[in-house]
């Protein structure tokens, strides 16, 4: 087993297992099944026959476990005799507290370029000739305002690499790239067809892109991007996966996509309307999912029964508890969890929800924690976006908020 993955019999260890911003890649002995295997649906429709590529929108909360199942989706054996794949996460190459759509369709086009070429492959001559001579037109029109890097060895890989830098960087540039590829982009959005085209006859596959953390904007962004440029984004004639943030799902705006929507649900601890009950299989989830990476005696049993507890069925957030347990446990000369650390990262966690909820926000979560109902979406877009009300599903939707949040609403 990889250094890696190795099931901690510490606590120093124990506290690297649960690195809340690390996604496990496809095949991870970390990784835990959950019920109903909840991406089944997609790959599904990815493997039926389409008159049109589709494009699909997927989305959970931030910390469920997205960027993990679209790793396992990318190295299904299935998809992958079926597909070329492409799969990039955009903050990686764009800035996404600063993003429009822009960006997103020349990522696209880049990544399809940069990926299918850095596996050894090659494009026609024709194609790339065409694409060198938009190149040339990018550059003359920028080059008085910006400097875009490129050499006659580097070609279209150290130009594409260049003009990604800056869209994440440089604000400025960023700026001019826009302006100078927005009047025109049927010909950017060309140049992707064409990449595609060529993609699919080399190959004698589909090509699927899987585009991770698109979820990480602000709602407004994601509307402007989802909705409002629509057409564009599903201009490409290949297969792609877009997440979004969950709050869309809560707006007028989901009409847009409601038909190609896919979500990944949170686990559930509890049944609605009754915080002292126990969802006994998703309890044995979470615990699964610590002791996957932590041998059982590094904490003691009330303290794990808290862990989960506190963690509300969302892997980022269980991760986070155990990290500040193991640290407490640590610092206090301990070699196991007890109850008192899971309290110290209760009040962690409560402190950080504390510094960023509005005080209109009390009254929205008071109602939600009474009867798990949403009264008026308006109020809880930034809430779903910071994790204070989280949605979970029996055979119909509902909400409650973070569970380190309960004691506060209820002495407000």
């Amino acid at each position: 087993m990889p250094e890696e993955f190795i099931i901690a019999e510490d606590l120093d260890l124990a506290w690297s297992n649960f690195d809340p911003f690390y996604p496990l890649p496809a095949n991870s002995p970390f990784h835990v099944e959950r019920e109903g295997r909840p991406l089944g649906k997609l790959k599904r429709a990815l493997l039926r026959r389409h008159r049109l590529a589709p494009k699909y929108f997927f989305s959970g909360h931030r910390g469920c476990g997205k960027s993990t199942e679209l790793n396992i989706l990318a190295d299904d054996g299935e998809i992958r005799n079926n597909f070329f794949i492409v799969k990039y996460s955009v903050k990686d190459v764009c800035d996404v507290y600063n993003l429009n759509y822009v960006d997103v369709l020349f990522s696209i086009g880049a990544e399809l370029y940069l990926q299918y070429v850095g596996a050894g492959k090659k494009l026609e001559p024709g194609l790339i000739e065409q694409l060198e001579a938009w190149k040339g037109v990018i550059e003359k029109t920028t080059e008085k305002q910006i400097s875009i890097e490129t050499s006659v060895e580097g070609g279209l890989k150290t130009f594409f690499l260049s003009v990604l830098a800056k869209i994440k960087a440089e604000d400025t540039s960023r700026d001019i790239i826009r302006k100078t590829i927005e009047p025109k982009l049927s010909e950017l959005i060309d140049k992707i067809n064409l990449i595609i085209a060529n993609i699919e006859s080399n190959e004698k596959k589909k090509v699927l892109v899987l585009i991770d953390d698109l979820d990480k904007p602000r709602l407004e962004q994601a509307k402007e991007i989802f909705y409002n440029n629509q057409t564009a984004i599903t201009q490409p004639i290949c297969y792609i996966v877009y997440t979004v943030p969950i709050s869309i799902f809560y707006t007028k705006e989901l009409t847009a996509i409601k038909e190609s929507k896919y979500f990944l649900p949170n686990v559930k601890l509890h049944f609605k309307n009754d915080r002292n009950s126990k969802d006994e299989e998703g309890y044995g989830l979470m615990e699964q999912f610590i002791f996957h990476r932590m041998k059982a005696d590094l904490i003691q049993p009330d303290a794990l029964d808290l862990a989960i507890t506190m963690g509300a069925g969302v892997f980022r957030e269980t991760e986070r508890i155990i990290q500040i347990s193991a640290d407490s446990a640590i610092e206090n000369d301990r070699d196991q969890i007890i109850k008192e650390d899971v309290k110290k990262a209760e009040r962690e966690i409560r402190n950080d929800f504390k510094r960023i909820l509005k005080t209109q926000d009390y009254t929205t979560l008071k109602e939600i924690c009474q009867d798990n109902e949403i009264h008026g979406i308006e109020k809880i877009e930034d809430l779903l976006h910071n994790l204070s009300v989280l949605e979970y599903m029996n055979d119909e939707t509902w909400c409650d908020i973070h569970p380190t949040l309960v004691e506060l609403v209820e002495n407000d």
